[in-house]
């Protein structure tokens, strides 16, 4: 199981820890994990991105992307986190009071590997479809796959970062949202969503509106543990820079004062 999963902490510890890293300077964040989601907020997705349909259909993304789209990356023989993160959207289509006929929609989900077959993806399809707790259009969710070059291409695109160890892949879970222009609004990490995220986020893809991600606030806050394969709570790294925010804090304070004393006595 070597997919990565955004298992954050529990609810107070969560909180302690958005109220740490929201304070925390610019200079003392770090750039992102080689496995992890570089959010590419506002950018558009290019056109002529080549992939193939269920049935070995070639199609362009351009085409495909003709409404608020949510894409997920996954591979078909995935031992880790696709088969929650498949069996989270199935549930989460169930449950959304969103109608495709009223409000078109659609879910596409990619194998980024490229050994991964159009048949496979087809089963994939006809067995998640079969999940859903209500009837939806078969359009509303597609699974795709791609050669490798055009595999690179969108996932850089969209900021999914993954790699090869032996067999199997590293790489993060989560939902991206893409406008009908194809314009990233949000991403949702993880592999558990809430049915109002879900719904906001096609509403938003739907306006085109961009909305921060207030996890990335946090990304500094939780560090990757290859042993527990999760995202685990830093407790040193940011107790680390609470005390030198809180020096640099108080010797601003001294020098500040200081001065003012002088002032006083000149």
């Amino acid at each position: 199981m070597l997919s990565v999963q955004r298992n954050l902490a529990p609810g107070g510890a969560l909180a302690l820890a958005a109220l740490l890293c929201a304070t925390l300077p610019v200079a003392a964040q770090e750039s992102a994990d080689v496995v992890d989601f570089e959010e590419h907020l506002g950018d558009v997705v290019p056109a002529d991105i080549r992939l193939v349909d269920e049935d070995g259909n070639p199609v362009l993304l351009g085409d495909l992307v003709d409404r608020p789209t949510i894409l997920n990356f996954v591979y078909f023989e995935c031992p880790g986190i696709c088969t929650p993160l498949l069996t989270e959207i199935a549930d989460i289509l169930g449950k959304s009071r969103l109608d495709p006929a009223k409000q078109p929609f659609q879910v596409v989900s990619v194998s980024f590997n490229p050994e991964d077959r159009p048949e496979t993806a087809k089963a994939k399809r006809e067995n998640y479809l079969a999940q859903l707790s209500r009837p939806l259009p078969p359009e509303t969710w597609r699974f795709l796959t791609a050669e490798k070059a055009d595999i690179e291409r969108l996932a850089g695109a969209a900021g999914f970062h993954y790699k090869r160890v032996g067999q199997e892949y590293v790489h993060p879970g989560g939902l991206i949202m893409l406008s009908p222009e194809r314009k990233i609004v949000r991403y949702l990490y993880g592999t558990q969503f809430l049915p109002f995220d879900f719904e906001m986020g096609v509403y938003e893809a739907s306006q085109g509106t961009v909305r921060p991600t207030t996890a990335r606030l946090l990304r500094f806050c939780f560090s990757y543990d290859p042993a527990g394969r999760t995202y685990v709570f830093n407790l040193a790294k940011v107790v680390a820079v609470v005390m030198l925010t809180s020096v640099a804090c108080f010797v601003a304070f001294l020098v500040f004062s200081t001065r003012k004393m002088r002032r006083k006595e000149s």
